[in-house]
């Protein structure tokens, strides 16, 4: 019997993360992984400019990761980097009705938001919550439509089709999302490379969001998680029953750990392997046992396109 395989791609300015699964009586079963390193001034993540600056090397890598795992598959999840586009919860009081409508009214909110110069591009949304007076709690994503192009261009010229695209973040919390009872009120606390995001949820609901580079530094850490929860420390009580979960790929995460759990002032619950979580169905992996959990973003992909589109 043939069996889609979910081909997940998480891209990175330092390289390309790549993950395939199949559903197996209704079990996800990991059936590939590859991760493979750029050289200096392949990629650069921009909101302006198309951000790969060696289209001849970034194409090899891409035939490299996903050629040995795709067992003839052609459709891939995308994980692009946070900083090639723009995330943000804002508040509708206009009835989002169509699609094209919403997206309409959508951008012409966003106009105070973005850049000045910044108006050809696309936009996806997700109403989160919606109060009795009508009032919408919104996550929208947008891309500057030629950054976006770029990516799916190059990506179709190696033989594969984008078929979901999401920025790393709520890639990365899909991962866990599907594997771990998060409670209702947490924080999760990512640390990609040098990347550090910052999601808050309230009642299960995206609450709060940020991504910011601090570098490889656990002192630069907590100084940013400090600025960014200068606001949430008004409401004491409810920061105070927030869960907080810490998820990296540092080789030596202990100074780490003590940085978020000092921000916090809470005790911090490491997330467990995510590739850990689910039953293999390879022998070996080739990838060592520290570099799994880079992989979280480019597993959350290939499961959501498992779920959604397979």
């Amino acid at each position: 019997m043939f069996r889609r395989t979910g081909l997940g791609l998480d891209i990175c300015a330092d390289g390309l993360r790549a993950v395939a699964v199949q559903n197996r009586r209704r079990k996800i079963v990991l059936t590939g992984g590859q991760i493979l390193k750029f050289s200096d001034g392949v990629l650069r993540p921009s909101t302006r400019t198309p951000n790969v600056h060696n289209t001849e090397l970034f194409l090899a890598a891409l035939r490299d990761v996903l050629l040995p795992i795709a067992h003839k598959e052609e459709r891939v999840a995308l994980s692009l980097p946070d900083g090639c586009g723009y995330t943000f919860l804002v508040n509708v009081d206009t009835p989002l009705k169509s699609r094209n409508q919403s997206i309409d009214i959508l951008k012409w909110q966003l106009k105070e938001l973005l850049p000045d110069s910044f108006r050809d591009f696309a936009l996806d949304y997700q109403v989160l919550s919606e109060l009795e007076s009508g009032v919408k709690r919104v996550l929208v994503s947008v891309i500057d439509n030629a950054v976006l192009a770029q990516y799916e261009d190059l990506v179709e010229e190696a033989g594969f089709h984008a078929k979901l695209i999401d920025f790393h973040s709520f890639q990365l919390y899909n991962c866990y999302r599907s594997k771990t009872d998060l409670g209702t009120d947490f924080m999760l606390v990512a640390v990609s490379g040098h990347e550090l995001i910052l999601l808050g949820f309230q009642g299960t609901m995206l609450s709060s969001f940020r991504v910011k580079t601090v570098g490889r530094s656990a002192e630069a850490v907590f100084r940013e998680i400090n600025r960014s929860l200068v606001s949430s420390r008004s409401d004491q009580a409810a920061y105070s029953r927030k869960k907080v979960y810490l998820h990296s790929d540092w080789d030596a995460p202990d100074e780490l750990t003590d940085a978020v759990r000092s921000a916090f002032d809470t005790d911090v619950l490491i997330l467990p392997d995510p590739l850990a979580q689910i039953r293999s169905g390879v022998q070996t992996l080739a990838v060592s046992d520290r570099e799994t959990a880079s992989m979280a973003a480019a597993l959350g992909a290939a499961e959501r396109l498992i779920e959604k589109v397979l």
